[in-house]
């Protein structure tokens, strides 16, 4: 199984994790990861690899990101050379996590679940808009 670590400014990361897990069930070989206000690099840093650490696998990791740039995402790059089968994507949201969670059971590729993970993710952005319906058109 793909261990996915989410990593995320403020408490989102578990919160997310949490939310998902809603859904698709208590996830194995899942950690989350938060940076926390005033958080020191080496600390996030030190935080990460204890987290990483955890899994049965640290050669083939998926990391999930809030923001391209930002810390988390800066301090994975670096830990990449420690690491270098490790893979981040940005961007993470409830229906990404869900389907990583649901389509890592299958034992899809790596690729594979980065792609439906990516995908998954733009779908599940999305305006609803209302339209207004004239008492003429309405259909009872």
């Amino acid at each position: 199984m793909i261990p996915i670590l989410v990593c995320t400014h403020g408490e989102s990361a578990p919160k997310l994790v949490e939310s998902a897990e809603m859904i698709t069930g208590k996830q194995e070989e899942c950690q989350s990861v938060e940076f926390k206000m005033g958080e020191s690099l080496d600390v996030l840093k030190s935080d990460i690899i204890k987290h990483v650490e955890k899994f049965s696998d640290t050669d083939n990791i998926l990391c999930l990101v809030d923001l391209k740039g930002g810390t988390p995402f800066n301090v994975l790059v670096q830990l990449t050379k420690q690491y270098p089968n490790m893979d981040i994507v940005t961007g993470v949201n409830i229906p990404m996590l869900m389907q990583t969670f649901i389509q890592r059971l299958l034992n899809v590729s790596k690729e594979e679940l980065i792609r439906m993970a990516m995908d998954a993710g733009h779908k599940g952005i999305y305006r609803f808009e209302s339209k207004i319906v004239n008492d003429a058109d309405e259909d009872f």
